[in-house]
């Protein structure tokens, strides 16, 4: 989930065309640059609620999760990784990120602080808080946090607006053909959602009518809220972005 989920938003939120001008100097320069992640999402409903925390380190891409749901601990779990976890930034005007696309995001405010960039987004998923911070001469820190607890219905928009943007403007033909096949297949997958979410009301709707204590239908509640993305949730992400080369090996 971080490669996927938290790259996009961390490495191209900052990169806001309006914003970047006018903050060129706390942004990291086109090279090639070390990942390393450190993310922890939380659900707080009661003593159901849970809270999931993820590493990566970028030099081996080794990634350790650990999580305790409902007061039980798994322990740290590591996952290998098959090679460094980097991100080639290049030159030019950068993307304005799917988090603040049109039609998604509306970024709010952003400022400069004596601690660096701070941009405030309100998104059909909560409040997103992003600060970017120079650490030294090769190395930034990006620090989101979001803030789900006013959540609506999940959809797939968020990543309708990715596939769209990949599809159009990825490096390579390869990688513009596969967003375009996503693409063409997301209502299929949309209407599986919907399909499911109807079918996990319907099963919840008779879980509460066979509730034979108040906590079993509180238990019921809570998971018609979740699907409905009406649970409180927060989610805190560092990303490290360490300068390793001044040229990208790959383009």
């Amino acid at each position: 989930m971080n490669r996927f989920v938290l790259l996009p938003v961390l490495l191209a939120a900052a990169a806001h065309a309006g914003a970047a001008a006018r903050i060129a100097q706390e942004m990291p320069p086109p090279g090639l640059y070390r990942i390393d992640l450190d993310s922890k999402m939380e659900e707080k409903v009661g003593k159901n609620g849970y809270a999931i925390h993820s590493r990566t380190d970028g030099g081996s891409g080794d990634e350790s999760t650990r999580s305790v749901i409902a007061g039980r601990d798994s322990g740290t779990r590591v996952v290998k990784g098959g090679a460094p976890l980097t991100q080639c930034i290049k030159a030019g005007p950068p993307a304005i990120p799917p988090a603040f696309a049109k039609g998604m995001c509306k970024t709010q405010s952003t400022s400069r602080t004596a601690e660096g960039l701070v941009q405030v987004a309100a998104c059909p998923s909560g409040k997103l808080t992003l600060r970017v911070r120079r650490l030294d001469e090769k190395t930034w820190e990006y620090i989101t946090d979001t803030d789900m607890s006013s959540g609506t219905t999940p959809n797939l928009d968020g990543t309708r607006t990715m596939l769209e943007m990949a599809a159009r403007g990825a490096s390579t033909a390869a990688e513009r053909a596969q967003a375009a096949k996503a693409l063409a297949e997301l209502p299929g997958a949309q209407a599986k959602l919907d399909q499911e979410r109807v079918q996990a009301e319907a099963a919840l709707q008779q879980a509460l009518a066979a509730a034979r204590t108040p906590q079993e239908a509180a238990l019921v509640r809570q998971a018609m809220a979740r699907i409905h993305g009406q649970v409180p949730r927060q989610v805190h992400a560092r990303t490290t972005l360490t300068r390793i080369a001044d040229n990208c090996s790959t383009s």
